[in-house]
């Protein structure tokens, strides 16, 4: 079958089916990879986030012990020397500080100590050892876990004008501990080390790991410094990918630990998912195309025939066509869902699930209704119940018009009835809805009425929107097929042609004019119902 050989007509919908496919699939698995990829970036981001404030607590700690440790070294008794007075005051600070474990004041040349307060007694301060005096502002120590009143961190500060008197106190881990605890995310392991790559505080095994050295993989974050990420395994065997953020002041850094399934898993399943269901609709898309192709060539019409009419039905064989592959392949995703929600348990998964399945639901419906056009019949006539089917389709028109668009929608008593095609009308209905949209430009208002007219034997279904109306030269052509006012690639001039055709079908007539006080109205008059039979709405179970 040669290209050549197929009228323009058939070039444009194999193009514009292709040109359809093609981007709905790269869309598909471009949204997809985009949710696995955010999803993974969430984790990370909350990761690093909680050690961020981690590590700010326990800076925030740090920084309120030596401004208390200030007050105290920069008080009268010590500065001038009154020591008896200044170890009052210290075993008064000591008690309002529960975290506090020890006070002393020592000689930094030789190591003497001059006084001790302390909760266990005395012996927490190093006797007769000299040491280097800590800078004017303090300075915080490493966790130590051996000695008097230890496991304990170290802090130091100069007594005022008396440098070589220094202020030690001791501090009790668990206060970290506690913060760290606190503020951990359920199913993290979480730490704070020293600058030394010691443990401070650690959400297992506290008791046994505080002032040991941490893992190989921690060690080196903490001499990296700064920020970041790194892959690891804890003491338990846990593999992980851990968020760590350091302090400048004290270079103490925490870091927290998640399972690397949690961050690796939604990349993985993304790549699986995206080849999978690209091959498939490749080959289904193939298969469309292939199917198209020979049918079309089947139908081919002579140019001369191509007058309105034929266009239509022409048109209709298509879409019944391409309809039936579609509904094939909205079978196959149904099924594949069903299958991935029998596989998982994870709510969030399952709530995308039911989101992809309301999806092919309406999908499914969609190929019913353009179904119905397509048949030889025009689609069976029956009783219809405006009022019902006008209100199951009005949260989907809403969605159609937009949140800035009003809808009103008026059904008189004895206009309820009529008869027509379910699916042609409904589908009629949105197709008004869109060009309301489109006209009022996503503000305005939009009515639905319907009422008897006055022979009797007809009902008038108006939809009228406040939109710009129809210049004279585009009433003329409105129901002509391919006629579109819109831009290319943004109409494709059938959507009024489908209306015209639902009503025909019905037996009525349909005319286009500007309302009174500005904008579009048409007026459907469909043939009235008088059995008084049960009237007809579609059946949205079935198509589910």
């Amino acid at each position: 079958m040669h290209v050549e050989a197929l009228s323009p007509l058939q070039r444009v919908l194999i193009i514009a089916g292709a040109a359809v496919l093609l981007p709905v699939i790269a869309v598909l698995a471009l949204l997809l990879r985009n949710e696995f990829a955010d999803r993974q970036a969430a984790v990370e981001q909350s990761a690093l986030e909680n050690a961020h404030v981690l590590i700010e607590l326990a800076d925030a700690l740090l920084r309120g012990d030596l401004q208390t440790m200030r007050v105290l070294a920069t008080s009268v008794p010590l500065v001038t020397g009154d020591l008896a007075t200044a170890r009052d005051r210290a075993a008064v600070v000591l008690d309002a500080n529960p975290g506090w474990t020890s006070i002393a004041l020592s000689d930094a040349a030789t190591g003497q100590v001059k006084f001790e307060v302390g909760r266990a007694g005395p012996g927490a301060a190093a006797q007769g050892a000299p040491f280097a005096a800590p800078p004017p502002g303090g300075s915080v120590g490493g966790v130590e876990r051996v000695g008097a009143n230890c496991p304990c961190v170290r802090l130091q500060m100069s007594v005022l004008l008396q440098p070589r008197n220094v202020l030690r106190v001791t501090l009790d881990p668990a206060i970290f501990q506690d913060i760290m605890m606190r503020r951990l995310p359920a199913g993290a392991v979480g730490a704070i080390v020293d600058r030394n790559g010691l443990f401070v505080a650690r959400s297992l095994d506290y008791a046994d790991r505080v002032g040991t050295p941490a893992t190989s993989f921690v060690q080196e974050a903490v001499a990296r410094g700064g920020e970041g990420f790194y892959e690891g395994r804890t003491y338990e065997g846990l593999v992980n990918v851990t968020a760590y953020a350091s302090s400048p002041t004290s270079g103490w850094s925490a870091h927290v630990a998640i399972d690397r399934a949690l961050v690796s898993g939604p990349r993985a399943r993304a790549s699986a998912i995206m080849l999978g269901g690209s091959i498939i609709a490749l080959a289904i898309g193939g298969l469309m195309v292939a199917y198209a192709l020979a049918d079309l060539a089947l139908r081919r019409r002579e140019e001369a025939q191509l007058l309105e009419l034929q266009k239509v039905e022409a048109i209709g064989r298509f879409t019944g066509t391409v309809v039936h592959d579609f509904k094939n392949l909205l079978a196959v995703m149904q099924a594949g869902m069903n299958q991935i929600a029998r596989d998982t348990r994870e709510p969030r998964t399952r709530e995308r699930i039911e989101m992809v399945r309301a999806a092919i639901q309406r999908g499914t419906r969609l190929t019913n209704q353009l179904l119905s056009f397509s048949r030889a019949d025009g689609g069976e006539v029956c009783e219809v119940d405006l009022h019902a089917l006008i209100a199951d389709l009005e949260d989907l028109i809403r969605k159609t018009i937009g949140r800035g668009v009003e809808l009103e929608v008026r059904i008189a008593p004895d206009a309820r009835a009529v008869r027509a095609n379910a699916d042609q009308i409904e589908l009629a209905l949105l197709n008004l809805a869109g060009n309301a949209r489109d006209a009022m430009e996503g503000s305005g208002r939009m009515t639905i009425t319907a009422e008897p007219e006055p022979e009797g034997e007809m009902i008038a279904l108006r939809v009228a929107d406040t939109g710009p109306g129809f210049a004279p030269e585009v009433l003329e052509q409105l129901f002509r097929p391919f006629f579109t006012t819109k831009d290319p690639g943004k109409g494709t001039g059938l959507g009024l042609a489908q209306v015209e055709g639902a009503v025909r079908n019905a037996g009525g007539t349909i005319e286009a004019q500007n309302a009174e006080g500005g904008g579009a109205e048409f007026i459907l008059h469909l043939p009235r119902a008088r059995s008084g039979a049960p009237a007809a709405t579609p059946d949205r179970a079935a198509e589910a």
